[in-house]
């Protein structure tokens, strides 16, 4: 049976508490189905992947010395951010763009992916959480994510970024704070959604489920329209912020 590298880990053995996840950085699709139907263009867009969020893990899981989870396929195959029994785990379409190869998918083909990417990623980030707890570590989860500023019909998103998170707690709310100090950044909470209204994503399921800090970054890909200097700029913002 052909063997997946679901994940990407970096600095695995880390014993720094905070733990960063991107399940929206990469637009690969496995070998075999063919892009799903899709055209490179429509892959090199925010229905694909979260533009350079997952550059952006990697340089501060780098700068922070920190334990980073990135999904190594494209959210259009699997939703890595979604709990299992969502219907939006697996998309037929996406902002208009149908996803052909998604269309009519059987049983056993959405518990192949389930299987072999998405369970094993959560897998992993349980088993770091455990880790860290038995060095009597509390972990906190951090999860980078992007948006788009404009869904198709849908209104303008004027924000640069939010801060998203279920209920409040002291991490989420010390880096809002810290972020709504930046000049000429427009920085809100819970926008472009509102995760109280969700209950999914990793930053829940990994973290807030069973009683540990946790926020989600959303970045409007705009800030990426240079992938290494936006990634750089965001770098220096967050791990300064994140530092103490």
């Amino acid at each position: 049976m052909q063997e997946f590298n679901p994940y990407t880990v970096i600095n695995a053995d880390s014993s720094n508490p905070l733990i960063l996840t991107c399940e929206h950085a990469s637009a690969q699709i496995p070998a075999g189905y063919g892009n799903l139907g899709l055209t490179e263009s429509e892959l090199d867009t925010h229905i694909a992947r979260d533009k350079g969020c997952g550059r952006l893990t990697e340089m501060l899981a780098q700068q922070l010395g920190c334990t980073a989870f990135l999904a190594d396929y494209s959210r259009l195959f699997i939703d890595y951010n979604r709990r299992e029994n969502e219907e939006s785990l697996i998309l037929a379409e996406s902002d208009g763009v149908v996803v052909a190869g998604n269309k009519n998918i059987t049983a056993a083909e959405r518990e192949f992916r389930l299987a072999h990417f998405h369970r094993p990623y959560y897998r992993a980030i349980a088993a770091k959480i455990q880790s860290l707890k038995t060095q009597n570590i509390t972990p906190v989860i951090f999860s980078v994510h992007g948006f788009t500023p404009q869904l198709k019909g849908g209104a303008f998103r004027p924000w640069n970024a939010g801060i998203l998170y279920v209920k409040e707690n002291p991490f989420a709310l010390y880096l809002l704070g810290e972020l709504q100090k930046l000049p000429n950044m427009k920085i809100e909470a819970n926008v472009p959604y509102d995760m109280r209204k969700y209950n999914t994503g990793a930053a829940v399921i990994c973290s807030e489920d069973i009683g540990l800090q946790n926020a989600v970054i959303e970045i409007r890909d705009t800030e990426f329209e240079n992938i290494e200097a936006g990634a750089e700029k965001w770098c220096k913002i967050l791990s300064r912020i994140l530092c103490p």
